[in-house]
């Protein structure tokens, strides 16, 4: 019998929420390319940190070349910010290729009715046979072809109380925007508060391999991911397909010491 349970705790330290918050502002290019940040006693009264939470969210963000120190200078967003997913954090495809200063693009976009397999039914908590929506598509990044993804949606979140959307308004909608988390909050209303993700190696056989233009037997990488909402009600589940050396995956690994 346990005689004492210890307190739950944030696996995600304040350091990197504040690198977190950083990031997110060059993404968004509230930060731009080679601008000098305020001086540390200025950004930590703008963030509301500790000089020391501060200087360590610096310090992850230098180590990762997201910023560059210049000793008697200053501190610098980079030229070029290198591409890196943190999967502690729910960014979807578009803002990960937008963060490598490229212009995200679509090309073989499918968008159709399925039902529900098996593996479907289970991570969307639906019953097997039940009505889909399946999007197809190859995400470019500029030109280059860097992800073959495969999203799946229950057919009933495509009806809001105002609007039932067509399946011809989302595909339109994702040749504009290309981002489906953007569809599902501003169109379907919904929150993708939180996901759970699998990631296995492997290599490309020859459909994947024909979609992202790449040699069969190829590295990549398959994420299989679901979206969640605030209730813990799966939205979507996605497959995807990431061509090897084009994103750089980072994880937060917290220390676990029992006791």
């Amino acid at each position: 019998m346990l005689t004492r349970i210890p307190q739950v705790k944030d696996s995600v330290t304040l350091p990197e929420r504040v690198a977190e918050q950083l990031r997110s502002m060059i993404i968004k290019g509230e930060l731009k390319p080679g601008v000098q940040l305020p001086t540390e006693p200025e950004l930590s009264v703008a963030l509301n940190v500790s000089r020391g939470t501060l200087r360590a969210a610096l310090d992850r963000l230098a180590y990762e070349g997201v910023i560059i120190r210049r000793r008697g200078v200053g501190t610098f967003v980079a030229e070029q910010p290198p591409v890196i997913n943190n999967l502690n954090l729910n960014w979807g495809v578009t803002d990960v290729i937008r963060s490598m200063g490229a212009t995200p693009g679509t090309a073989d976009l499918q968008v159709s009715l399925e039902t529900a397999s098996h593996r479907v039914a289970e991570r969307l908590d639906l019953a097997v046979g039940a009505p889909t929506v399946l999007i197809d598509r190859v995400r470019l990044a500029d030109s280059r072809r860097v992800v073959f993804s495969r999203d799946v949606l229950p057919l009933n979140l495509m009806q809001t109380p105002e609007h039932e959307f067509s399946l011809a308004e989302l595909e339109q909608f994702l040749l504009t925007h290309q981002s489906l988390y953007a569809f599902v909050k501003e169109k379907l209303l919904l929150e993708i508060h939180h996901a759970v993700s699998w990631l296995k190696p492997m290599t490309a056989d020859r459909s994947v391999a024909e979609k992202l233009q790449i040699a069969v037997g190829s590295s990549i990488l398959y994420i299989e991911q679901v979206d969640y909402d605030p209730s813990g009600d799966p939205l979507v589940l996605a497959d995807e397909y990431h061509v090897a050396g084009v994103f750089t995956f980072t994880v937060y690994r917290a220390s676990f010491a029992p006791g």
